[in-house]
């Protein structure tokens, strides 16, 4: 294969379980993706001697690998969940025990559509997921962005991974050689790629602080369940949000033993933060207090002396995929800006902080777990 460039047509990313032959139906192609990206850094250390100012000797440690994907929203498998499909649990701690295999295959540069066995792959073994996000944009594409990191990275003439029974799962037009994929979501769940108009948003959880902003009332005047920023009688949503944004990093630590270079276990760094953000659309102010002695409705409640409750929130989409950061959100900042003489509009940002606590729920998660 000579290839004189490599663009997206000539790339596919296959994600399998580790430790098992790879010819099975756990490997999986990831659809949608946009972008994939690989770190090699080889951690040297010096070794100097008394007697001469040269280098006594210059060790490589052990390589670290870090491998950086992102897709659409598109109802297909989602990233997190092809790199841990042997989770028993749905929460954060049962997936980041998983350790998964990834192959990017490299096809010639010359054809429509990625067939056979690749030419060229490369081959990382023993991948631990490092961070996830999610983005739903008011303009744009909702998308995940996954980082994997691990040890090992080969490069291939004679692939392990991205192979022909792999590749085939691509539904297409055989007798043409024109690719035909397409967002499993236009056939099983609704809207294709997931946008803006794709939130469901009557199925939603938002914070009742955000619900406040709008109408300027107190949080037990606020709804707090499912559907509580969406308007049934008039069949809008009430708080005019713009962006939300979901992440969390695993934090993970070496560690290591006598008698191997690599690590026995790459460990996440419990507890773990998840991050929410929340912009909207600002229409009388954010209505969030900063009162030294708490909010005085707090009075003899749980949350006596706090400016801010718990809350819950869930993003779901019509695709069917489900967000649920739990009930013990806490608001851990507030910002409000735009409008200026230049033009725009004023918006308030709010950040939301949990810890240890988010499922990502789809129907066709490959581990089966749907709650």
């Amino acid at each position: 294969m000579a290839n004189n460039r490599i663009f997206y047509a000539c790339q596919a990313v296959v994600i399998a379980p580790c430790f098992r032959a790879h010819n099975d139906n756990e490997s999986r192609l990831v659809h949608g993706l946009q972008s994939v990206g690989i770190t090699t850094n080889f951690n040297l250390e010096q070794a100097f001697e008394l007697g001469q100012i040269q280098i006594y000797e210059n060790i490589e440690g052990l390589p670290d690998v870090e491998v950086t994907l992102e897709k659409v929203l598109d109802g297909y498998p989602l990233i997190y969940h092809l790199s841990s499909p042997r989770a028993t649990t749905s929460n954060l701690v049962g997936r980041s025990k998983e350790r998964c295999c990834l192959g990017l295959g490299i096809f010639p540069d010359d054809k429509d559509v990625v067939s056979g066995v690749a030419p060229v792959e490369v081959y990382m073994s023993g991948m631990y997921l490092s961070s996830i996000s999610y983005t739903f944009p008011v303009d744009g594409n909702a998308t995940e962005s996954v980082t994997l990191v691990g040890n090992n990275k080969e490069w291939n003439t004679s692939p392990k991974l991205v192979t022909d029974a792999q590749i085939r799962e691509l539904p297409r037009d055989y007798s043409t050689g024109a690719g035909t994929d397409f967002p499993a979501a236009l056939v099983d769940g609704s809207g294709g790629i997931q946008r803006r108009e794709n939130v469901d948003m009557a199925n939603c959880i938002i914070p009742q602080a955000i619900i406040r902003s709008m109408t300027g009332s107190n949080y037990s005047a606020t709804p707090a369940g499912a559907g509580n920023n969406w308007d049934a009688v008039n069949g809008l949503p009430k708080a005019h949000i713009q962006n939300v944004s979901i992440s969390t990093d695993f934090g993970r630590e070496d560690i290591l033993e006598l008698g191997r270079k690599t690590p026995y276990y790459r460990s996440p760094n419990f507890p773990i933060e998840v991050t929410c953000e929340i912009e909207a659309i600002s229409v009388s102010g954010d209505f969030v207090d900063a009162i030294e002695s708490g909010r005085p409705e707090y009075v003899s409640t749980v949350n006596a002396g706090n400016n801010t409750p718990e809350e819950s929130i869930k993003i779901v989409l019509e695709d069917g995929t489900v967000f649920d950061l739990g009930s013990k959100n806490r608001l851990s900042s507030v910002s409000y800006g735009g409008g200026d003489a230049g033009g725009g509009n004023a918006t308030t940002t709010f950040s939301y902080t949990t810890f240890n606590d988010l499922k990502v729920l789809h129907n066709l998660d490959p581990a089966g777990l749907i709650s």
